[in-house]
């Protein structure tokens, strides 16, 4: 019981309401049933080699990442990925400090293709 716990207390210590890694059905939910915007936070090279369906590249790395963040709409879903993970952790903490409050970590982009999310 108390390695099941494991995960969720997580979960809430590092502020990602609703999805990690273990919740990649709530991730998928979100984009195909919510409508949640997805944010792609790789390098345009990255995303250039494939990307989620519909999803918008705002470079964690880029001078004007911040900026471009900061005039996003506050009030919908966003599910926010990486390669792995961690890119899209940091930028979740930086969303979180302007504002917004519906920000899902989904992780890396491979584990969204095992998930049959569409891409591009």
């Amino acid at each position: 019981m108390r390695l099941l716990l494991l995960p969720l207390l997580l979960c809430g210590l590092l502020g990602l309401t609703a999805a990690c890694a273990e919740d990649a059905s709530e991730v998928q939910r979100l984009i195909e049933k919510r409508g949640a915007a997805v944010l792609d936070v790789r390098t345009p090279d990255e995303y250039a080699a494939g990307h989620v369906e519909g999803a918008v590249n705002i470079d964690l790395a880029a001078d004007d990442f911040r900026d471009r963040v900061a005039q996003l709409p506050r009030g919908r879903y966003y599910v926010v990925y990486c390669e792995s993970g961690e890119r899209s952790t940091q930028a979740i903490e930086v969303m979180r400090g302007l504002g917004f409050g519906s920000v899902v970590n989904g992780g890396g982009y491979d584990s969204l293709v095992d998930l049959g999310i569409p891409t591009e």
